[in-house]
């Protein structure tokens, strides 16, 4: 069986610092490379990947294997030509010696963002992670943290709004209004959780995708629905907000608001989904098989979000708490979530292989 131990240096550190041209084919041009690269560079972590290539070098070789040792290099502007030059280099060296199984060799999460493309080639039969001692998992960490922060869906939906609520609370930190800022801060990140769990942000971004098809094709009862939540929704949060500044404590603000707000954003999401299926109805002759399921769904959010802010205003914040009218209530909801949840199972087998719906839609 022949193993090829292959080494990996995603940044081009052997190109840039030592001047070695890659792929470094064979136990002693890696040695040369390894000894060009520690002169230069003593405390970089890739001489210790080629270290570890050697030991495993010595060690199947001892076992018996037909084995041999590379090392590849990308580039310095670490993304796609570095990865592209690391596959380019690896199907030169598989052409070469033409391994039945491969040993990657690394010293972090960056370099092994190759792998999948490697395993489609040749079978991996080993994956050796070089951690110095006094740095373990520091880099790993780090690509992960700064990976997090370049990719644009999560830096645009999650970092961004994210670093508004710490800019907001730290504005009214500023300005003396501690008690205040600690409620908003509870209440933006208790929005922000909501709109992630309910996938609320992606039914918005539809909305108006569907506002502008309906005013560039004539679709008056779509475009009347959007309009008609869009100021029920507006109209909500300033009704609410009336009636919660009436308050003088941030906790009684707060919890009169949400308990104010939610209704308007039931009544917006239903007027929303009956503009959309009578238009969709006048079109196709046919209605949405959602509609159905967004319907008991809406029913059920009501019934539970009564209970659940009737509770809280009964442990919070000292209000009357009907038990036997909040009990029927919630088991009412949770009926209506159970029947929702198989309405929809069978819609789903019904509608396998066409296109799927989404929530609002």
């Amino acid at each position: 069986m022949k193993t090829l131990i292959l080494c990996v240096d995603r940044d081009d550190d052997l190109g840039e610092k030592a001047k070695v041209t890659s792929p470094v084919v064979g136990r002693k041009n890696n040695l040369r490379a390894l000894i060009a690269l520690g002169i230069e560079d003593p405390e970089d972590s890739d001489a210790n990947v080629i270290f570890m290539g050697l030991k495993l070098f010595k060690k199947y070789r001892d076992m018996g294997r037909e084995v041999e040792l590379a090392t590849i290099c990308g580039d310095k502007m670490v993304g796609i030509q570095s990865d592209a030059n690391l596959i380019r280099q690896f199907y030169a060296v598989i052409e070469q010696f033409a391994p039945d199984t491969v040993v990657l060799v690394s010293d972090g999460a960056e370099d092994e963002v190759i792998l999948p493309l490697i395993s489609q080639r040749v079978q991996i039969e080993h994956i050796a992670r070089v951690v110095i001692k006094q740095q373990q998992n520091l880099e790993s960490t780090y690509y992960i943290v700064m990976s997090a922060f370049k990719n644009p869906k999560i830096g645009k939906k999650i970092i961004v709004p994210l670093a508004i609520m710490f800019m907001i609370w730290g504005g009214l930190m500023m300005a003396n209004y501690v008690s205040f800022a600690i409620g908003m801060m509870v209440a933006l990140l208790a929005g922000f959780l909501m709109v992630k769990a309910l996938n609320i942000e992606d039914q918005v971004s539809r909305m108006f995708d569907d506002t502008r098809d309906a005013m560039r094709t004539r679709r008056y009862l779509l475009f009347g629905g959007i309009f008609s939540a869009l100021v029920l929704v507006l109209t909500g949060f300033v009704v609410s907000f009336i009636q919660a500044r009436q308050e003088s404590e941030v906790s009684w603000f707060v919890y009169r608001f949400l308990d104010s707000v939610w209704i308007w954003i039931i009544l917006a999401a239903l007027v929303y989904t009956l503009g959309n299926s009578l238009d969709t109805y006048i079109r196709t002759n046919r209605f949405i098989r959602s509609t159905g399921v967004i319907f008991i769904s809406l029913a059920a959010i009501y019934f539970i979000s009564s209970t659940t802010f009737n509770f809280i205003g009964f442990v919070g914040f000292d209000q009357e708490f009907d038990i036997t009218g909040n009990l029927i209530y919630m088991f009412i909801g949770i009926s209506l979530l159970l029947v929702g949840g198989f309405v929809y199972t069978y819609n789903k087998g019904k509608t396998r292989g066409r296109r799927r719906t989404s929530w609002l839609r």
